[in-house]
């Protein structure tokens, strides 16, 4: 499952999105009415693409794959602890029904008890909004309760469905996609899909390719990386490793190390692993 990808927000996205949420239908189920012209849609989003670059707010516009067209936007909003938080999505409605909002909330549930290590992660959808509680759902949120008269929209008082999955429900529950990641020069990974196969220094040197798993990714980044351009981050999937690939002990950590070349078609997805003005990595791209 694979359709789409999550990139982080940019002014210019608004461009593409604007046609999909102004007085469109969808803002029916969200709290937020929508825009109300292009130039207010678009200041909104150029303040959230400064935050998230920032590493302040986590905000990602969905792309669909096939044609890399936008389709709508995802955030995770974690509360000032970051203990907890919630998610904010919408789908335009010209791509309802394609699976999108549920391959969405899976990514970002992924970089909430990942990188962001929060514990918990909620979401609050309007009493009868079927289709969006079963996106949750089929993530491995619970229903929680149910709180009466809890909003008002459009001059009406609704009830809310609040949805949850704790840290436990997500790593006992198998909805983790065991993906490792390795950061590189976009130079050498454009000279590695020439030769067909992709060979780090430190095979040579060590004797394997160091990989992290997504939480640690952000940590190494910044410890050994911090202020270096044109890199990209390798989505790989273990399964599809031709080499051996072992998990070893490495101070009190565990990482994996693969002990030979990364054969092309492992490579899952291929993000841009940008710096902000402080030369720091402060979002994990999504694959």
């Amino acid at each position: 499952m694979n359709a789409i990808e999550l990139r982080p927000v940019k002014e210019q996205d608004a461009l593409l999105l604007f046609p999909l949420i102004y007085r469109s239908p969808v803002t029916d189920t969200l709290l937020w009415d929508g825009p109300e012209s292009f130039e207010e849609y678009q200041r909104g989003l150029a303040a959230r693409a400064r935050r998230t670059l920032r590493g302040e707010s986590h905000m990602f516009t969905i792309f669909e794959r096939a044609s890399q067209q936008p389709v709508g936007s995802i955030d995770i909003r974690p509360h000032e602890d970051y203990v907890r938080g919630d998610i904010g999505l919408w789908i335009g409605k010209p791509y309802h029904g394609k699976g999108y909002g549920t391959q969405a909330v899976r990514r970002v549930l992924a970089y909430g008890f990942g990188p962001l290590g929060m514990q918990k992660i909620e979401s609050e959808v309007f009493v009868g909004n079927w289709a969006s509680r079963r996106i949750f759902e089929k993530n491995g949120f619970r229903l929680e309760g149910t709180r009466r008269c809890s909003v008002l929209k459009r001059r009406r008082i609704l009830d809310e469905w609040n949805l949850g999955i704790t840290r436990d429900d997500y790593f006992s529950d198998g909805w983790v996609v065991d993906w490792i990641v390795h950061l590189c020069p976009e130079a050498e990974w454009a000279a590695a899909c020439e030769a067909g196969h992709y060979r780090a220094s430190s095979l040579e040197r060590e004797g394997f390719i160091h990989f992290s798993r997504p939480s640690q990714m952000l940590q190494v980044a910044n410890a050994f990386y911090a202020g270096q351009p044109d890199l990209v981050l390798l989505w790989v999937d273990p399964a599809l490793l031709q080499a051996e690939l072992r998990r070893e002990q490495v101070g009190d950590q565990v990482f994996p190390h693969l002990y030979g070349e990364i054969n092309l078609e492992a490579v899952v997805a291929v993000r841009p692993f940008p710096v902000n003005s402080g030369g720091a990595f402060p979002f994990l791209p999504f694959p």
